[in-house]
Order: structure tokens, then C-alpha cells, then sequence
């Protein structure tokens, strides 16, 4: 039976992000994650903000989660830079839908958020991004997402 809290305790961020380190050091991303920077990454978000921060268990093992930070903005706090992973043999059973409502509700009820934004990738089957439209995101097109390369970009300035 899944069920989703917050951090029951901290050496489930490890073992999520073991899950998270190897699937995407293996996905059309190419990003090489590691045990150790995919915990840093999640303990971030934990210490950031403990609340927003939501954990989905198959009895007392980990196998979701997903974290935002919040941001002011003109029309209210906003979710930002957030992350949503579930281990790939818990997807399409409704796990990830559970966790966005967790974490939407406690961001509406305790901080009166407005919406959340971020970026996504597709990989060769269109997912997450076709996901995300069916539950009703959309594309701004006239948002760009960018990243620059801090040393070089320090020449330039």
C-alpha cells in the first residue's frame, strides 16, 4: 500500500537518491548524477523548506518524492525549481498525481501558493512532458530556459 508523508527520516533522501543517481546517469539527459549529488540536491530542498518536501513509501520503503522551494512573486507565492521522481516500476500507478497533491495542497493551505512553475525534459516517448500537459500545464513560449558556463561567462563580462 503507497502512502505519502513528509521525510519519515533523512536516510530515505539516500535511498532515493540512489534511484535517482542511476536512472538518470542512464537517460536521454546525459547528466551524471551520483549517489552523492543527487542527496545533496534533495537535502538542499529538505533544508530549505521541510514542509514542501513529500515522500512516497511502499510500506516503510521509499520509492517517490517530490520538493520545491517557494517564491515570492506579484501574484503570490509561487512553487519553483521543484522535483518529481518516482522509481520507474511505481510509475503509471498514480504515485507521482499523489505526490503533486500532497505538495500542492500543503503549499495552498500553509502558504497560499498560486502555481508552480519548472522545467522538464521528454525523452523518446514524450515523457514527462506529455505528463505534465495532460494534467494541465502549459508551455509559455516566450519563456526561455538558460545556463551558461560561470567561468566562461565571467570572461566575457
Amino acid at each position: 500500500m503507497i502512502s505519502i508523508s513528509n521525510l519519515r527520516k533523512e536516510q530515505d533522501i539516500n535511498t532515493i537518491a540512489d534511484f535517482y543517481a542511476d536512472y538518470y546517469s542512464n537517460s536521454v539527459l546525459q547528466e551524471k548524477w551520483t549517489k552523492e549529488s543527487a542527496t545533496k540536491l534533495f537535502k538542499y530542498f529538505y533544508n530549505q523548506n521541510k514542509d514542501l518536501l513529500f515522500v512516497a513509501y511502499d510500506d516503510d520503503s521509499p520509492v517517490g518524492i517530490i520538493t520545491s522551494v517557494l517564491k515570492p512573486w506579484w501574484d503570490g507565492n509561487h512553487l519553483e525549481d521543484g522535483e518529481i521522481f518516482v522509481i520507474p516500476e511505481y510509475r503509471k500507478k498514480g504515485v507521482a498525481k499523489r505526490l503533486l497533491k500532497a505538495l500542492f495542497k500543503c503549499a495552498v493551505d500553509k502558504y497560499n501558493a498560486t502555481t508552480l512553475e519548472a522545467h522538464t525534459y521528454e525523452d523518446e516517448n514524450g515523457f514527462p512532458y506529455a505528463w505534465y500537459k495532460r494534467l494541465g500545464f502549459e508551455t509559455i513560449d516566450d519563456w526561455k530556459i538558460i545556463s551558461g558556463d560561470i567561468k566562461e561567462i565571467m570572461k566575457k563580462i
